[in-house]
């Protein structure tokens, strides 16, 4: 065999070596910028995320601790604190209303809004919402009486000037969601003292 020839074969040999490198090389560069490019697009987005999230989560623990700081200004509606207490959540199975003051009024219906003080309270006897706050008289509110919660609905039939005690169980109350300031948790009862001062559809005439 020539000198030539073994020349020639070791060229060959060569220029194939160099060529399955650079293709390796591209091929490995290739990889590495489509995985970089991909980084760059899932990154600031995941960061992005997490600091929306992160936001949120101060903003809730934001509004539960202002929320929690107004819930403690609040008392009973006059005459009635005696009734603010705890009670045993297993006791209130099914809806219940009990009249604390016979009302000489007109017959509540449930299409009306009535005008009403109220306090409202969980099993541990604290308060979570009232007309009454601590060094203010009551301040009475009117809401449409199928706006509320299911629990309100025992007022109908019921008469203005009365005072009533609603016992809800708590699939007629927050149910299984619980209150979003964190007053209520989910699946639990609560009580209400009602006193209905007026009935005023003025709102829905």
């Amino acid at each position: 065999m020539s000198t030539h020839s073994l020349t020639s074969r070791r060229q060959r040999i060569v220029i194939w070596i160099i060529a399955i490198v650079m293709i390796v090389g591209t091929v490995a560069g290739l990889i590495f910028m489509v995985l970089a490019t991909q980084d760059s697009r899932i990154d600031p987005n995941t960061i992005a995320q997490d600091e929306y999230l992160e936001q949120l989560q101060q903003q809730q623990e934001e509004y539960e601790k202002q929320a929690a700081e107004a819930r403690k200004k609040l008392r009973a509606i006059e005459g009635y604190e005696d009734k603010v207490t705890s009670f045993d959540a297993n006791s209130v199975t099914e809806l219940a209303i009990e009249t604390l003051k016979e009302g000489s009024g007109a017959t509540i219906s449930e299409s009306d809004s009535l005008e009403v003080n109220y306090t409202g309270w969980t099993p541990d006897g604290q308060i979570f919402d009232s007309t009454k706050s601590d060094g203010e008289d009551a301040r009475p509110q009117v809401f449409a009486l199928s706006s509320l919660i299911d629990g309100w609905s025992a007022l109908a039939g019921q008469k203005v000037g009365g005072v009533y005690l609603l016992s809800i169980p708590a699939e007629q109350a927050y149910g299984e969601s619980g209150t979003s300031d964190g007053s209520i948790q989910p699946n639990t009862p609560i009580k209400f003292v009602v006193e209905v001062l007026d009935i005023d559809n003025s709102s829905t005439e």
